[in-house]
């Protein structure tokens, strides 16, 4: 079996994530650049578009819109060779994020002000480095400098309405790659540590004359990113067609969204003074990618994939959780305009499974929500 140069079949992969049961990432960092020879730099721009709903039995329809927000995203990869086996490359992209708001589009009984609106970004510049022991074994070890925007956390029901200041926070990557060139396989397995962001928090008053609660107080809001744990393999398996597989696995039940205040406000669901209150309820996941990629001639090349997630139980008492799981399809395409420069474009499809939820009035349950991601990639080797 003769196999050729697989180069035309790295393509655009995408799965559709959001802030639900299992976390709230929005991009993998992957380590695939790193194993392209010489130097090269892709930019690519990503947009998920979830349309995420709810009904409730004897009402119907309880939303008006998607509970959560569409995001468009960037991701700058680049990757230059050092030494002769060593290199050096760096990536920026959205990593994780919360755009969830109730107050704008749940239309169903009870009061859609006093209903939950959050806005949070993570960003991650990550700097790796890859040393070749030989053709065949290799290792990764980085840095990632994330960054947690300004975010607000509005709860009136609770009487939180809180502004919190971003903040940075390093962690670590490391890894290791096995490879057979000749038959284009790539073992690899990528390790990232934690990283928690603890954000100082002003909570507004309540209401907006301050007749509950004059002043604005001081507090955190805390959001962390999980350790993962991340293994890809890849094999030729005939002439131009590539079989591609991973698993990411990642620890979200140790990585909650917490508010902490400096005050106790009485009954109002706030927990005593300096006690940190979990507003998610997120759980552990592993989830799973298996793909084919295709070249056809010089100029064309295609990949195909199903990605799924298991889901974490039935039902929910957290404003966050609002899917059990996940499963999609993501297809692309590459062309190469000529031999160092390429366009890439593909697009993924997500269902979302169902959950219910009691911390909403009434029997509510969120069932066949999706989601839509379509991206854009340039890249360039020089």
């Amino acid at each position: 079996m003769s196999l050729v140069k697989y180069a035309g079949v790295s393509l655009i992969a995408m799965s559709a994530s959001m802030g639900h049961a299992g976390g709230i990432e929005d991009s993998a960092l992957s380590a695939g650049f790193m194993f392209e020879k010489g130097r090269s730099a892709s930019v690519s721009v990503k947009t998920l578009s979830p349309s995420v709903k709810a009904t409730m039995v004897g009402v119907g329809s309880v939303t008006s819109g998607s509970l959560v927000g569409s995001v468009t995203s960037t991701n700058i990869k680049a990757k230059m060779d050092v030494l002769d086996n060593m290199s050096v490359g760096i990536s920026y992209y959205r990593q994780a994020g919360i755009k969830l708001d109730y107050q704008n589009n749940w239309s169903g009984p009870g009061t859609a002000a006093n209903m939950p609106k959050v806005d949070l970004d993570v960003t991650a510049l990550a700097v790796l480095l890859k040393y070749d022991f030989n053709d065949n074994i290799s290792s990764l070890a980085g840095i990632k400098y994330g960054t947690a925007s300004n975010a607000t956390i509005s709860i009136p029901a609770t009487l939180v309405n809180a502004v919190a200041t971003g903040k940075s926070v390093l962690s670590y990557i490391a890894g290791a790659a096995y490879e057979i060139p000749a038959i284009a396989l790539r073992a690899e397995l990528m390790y990232e540590t934690s990283a928690a962001y603890s954000l100082p928090t002003v909570f507004g008053k309540f209401p907006a004359d301050g007749s509950i609660f004059p002043g604005d107080t001081t507090g955190l809001v805390d959001a962390s990113t999980p350790d993962y744990i991340n293994l890809y393999v890849q094999s030729g398996i005939a002439e131009d067609t590539l079989l591609y597989a991973s698993a990411r696995q990642a620890n979200w039940k140790k990585n909650q969204v917490s508010i902490t205040h400096d005050y106790t406000r009485g009954n109002d669901n706030v927990s005593a003074l300096g006690t940190p209150t979990d507003l998610s309820d997120f759980a552990d996941t592993t989830s799973y990618e298996i793909g084919l990629g295709r070249k056809f001639g010089e100029t064309w090349s295609s990949s195909i994939a199903y990605n799924w997630e298991g889901g974490s139980g039935p039902s929910s008492s957290s404003f966050f959780t609002l899917t059990d799981g996940r499963q999609g399809i993501s297809v692309g395409a590459k062309y190469n305009f000529s031999e160092n420069t390429a366009v890439s474009f593909g697009g993924n499809y997500t269902q979302f499974g169902d959950t219910a939820h009691d911390a909403l009035r009434g029997a509510t349950a969120f069932t066949g929500n999706t989601a839509t991601t379509l991206g854009l990639n340039i890249s360039h080797s020089f």
